[in-house]
């Protein structure tokens, strides 16, 4: 482990020893919330307690970019004040665009001892396509002040550890804003139910776990949620009822 990340050191010209490794990542979808993902990666090895997940307050229109800035203001401020520990190296999805929001912000917030690059992906490569493959870039390394991308050598275990991380921030951000999908559906469809108010949507999806299941259930399992009288199930179950109906 030491071994890889002191290659990782020298091989991005960085700081510091990579010892504790952030990566963001930013979700978005049509009429959906737009959030974010952190995940760390201590020597080298996944620290799943320390990840968050962030649902931006000030971005409103689907900007990656401004997206970006805010998640990284938000985690790094808190460095600022004291209140968490500073990373070694911030790896941001994405490529100088992306670079260039992480470097705007360490200098911003004066925290010139931290080291960020940003992992792009590969992409088709049209120039060389030929007998039906379809030929791929590498993934680029894009470091601040360098203009050309470095490219790792594929299988090198410097560049799996920075596709474990960006892949796990990438997970991380879908999960997150899947589980918000769901609850605004769940209560977009709930919310016109008389007697179903926020405690109750919560006490259903705690107790059946989906809305699927919650449409499937017949007035005797609504019953069984507490909170739920007996005129309330009746309510939920009609509701789901005419839908079926209607569909």
């Amino acid at each position: 482990t030491q071994e890889l990340l002191e290659n990782l050191q020298q091989r991005f010209t960085l700081r510091n020893i990579p010892h504790r490794m952030e990566c963001y990542d930013i979700s978005n979808f049509q009429g959906s919330p737009i959030v974010g993902s952190m995940v760390v990666f201590l020597e080298g090895e996944a620290a799943k307690k320390e990840y968050r997940t962030y649902k931006m307050r000030e971005v409103t229109s689907q900007d990656d970019f401004a997206s970006m800035h805010e998640l990284l203001t938000r985690r790094l401020t808190r460095v600022v004040d004291g209140e968490d520990e500073p990373p070694d190296l911030l790896v941001i999805d994405g490529g100088k665009g992306q670079l260039g929001q992480a470097v705007a912000v360490l200098e911003d917030l004066g925290l010139h001892s931290i080291d960020v690059i940003s992992l792009a992906k590969s992409r088709v490569d049209k120039v060389g396509f030929q007998d039906g493959e379809v030929p791929r870039s590498p993934e680029r390394v894009f470091i601040p002040g360098r203009k050309t991308p470095i490219v790792l050598r594929p299988n090198s275990d410097e560049l799996f550890v920075l596709q474990r991380i960006r892949d796990e921030a990438h997970r991380k951000a879908i999960t997150f804003h899947k589980r918000l999908r769901r609850k605004k559906a769940m209560r977009s469809t709930l919310d016109d139910i008389p007697g179903v108010g926020p405690a109750t949507r919560r006490a259903l999806l705690m107790h059946f776990g989906s809305l699927k299941a919650i449409r499937a259930a017949d007035v005797g399992a609504l019953h069984e949620v507490p909170m739920i009288v007996p005129s309330v199930a009746q309510a939920i179950r009609d509701l789901f009822v005419g839908e079926t109906a209607t569909s």
